[in-house]
């Protein structure tokens, strides 16, 4: 495990090539991408971009996640931001962009109750009023429909009409080539009684 949780920080926090691209940062390629979970709650992530996006993110089993993000700004700048979530919140743990230098959150307050046991939440119920349905974009027009309004996606959805295009003739292509998807490279995969490792490179 240990060499799973090196191997993703030695990823993020190597140095790679200043980015020349200059496009759609949408459509920029990944240059290399690692997961693994490790079991016990313990997992992570991180991928490069050609365009000089870096991110990184590991969980430590306690519902606790550390994690930084970077990416070179208009002025030739890289930008990186570390943080952590978990129980507490989100706090910004450092980022010389931030005007404050980072951020603290609220602590995370368990109130008790008279037997001292965690007091669990007072909802709020509704009585006579019927709540503005969660189907409904109120600036949306194409949402003001009378079974997304009453709350009745179902119906909503029974109202729909799809249609199966027609198989292509020999030797045409069947469907649209896509747009995004990985390029050339390689792909390991380790397999584990506990979990896996998954790392991807491009060429």
């Amino acid at each position: 495990m240990n060499r799973l949780i090196l191997s993703i920080g030695l990823f993020s926090c190597s140095s790679l090539s200043a980015p020349q691209f200059n496009g759609d940062s949408s459509l920029a390629k990944i240059l290399q991408e690692q997961r693994f979970n490790a079991g016990g709650g313990k997992f992570g992530s991180a991928f490069a971009q050609e365009d000089g996006v870096v991110f990184r993110e590991e969980s430590s089993g306690n519902n606790n996640r550390i994690g930084e993000y970077s990416f070179t700004g208009d002025d030739g700048v890289v930008y990186t931001t570390k943080y952590s979530a978990g129980p507490d919140g989100f706090r910004i743990l450092s980022g010389d962009h931030i005007p404050s230098g980072g951020q603290n959150s609220a602590p995370n307050v368990v109130e008790k109750d008279a037997n001292g046991e965690d007091k669990e939440y007072d909802y709020e119920y509704y009585d006579d009023a019927i709540p503005d349905s969660p189907f409904v974009n109120k600036f949306d027009p194409t949402h003001q429909t009378k079974f997304l309004l009453a709350g009745d996606l179902g119906g909503f959805l029974a109202q729909r009409k799809f249609t199966t295009p027609a198989p292509a003739l020999p030797g045409q292509l069947a469907t649209e080539a896509p747009h995004r998807f990985f390029p050339a490279g390689n792909i390991q995969l380790e397999r584990f009684q506990e979990g896996f490792n998954f790392n991807f490179k491009s060429q």
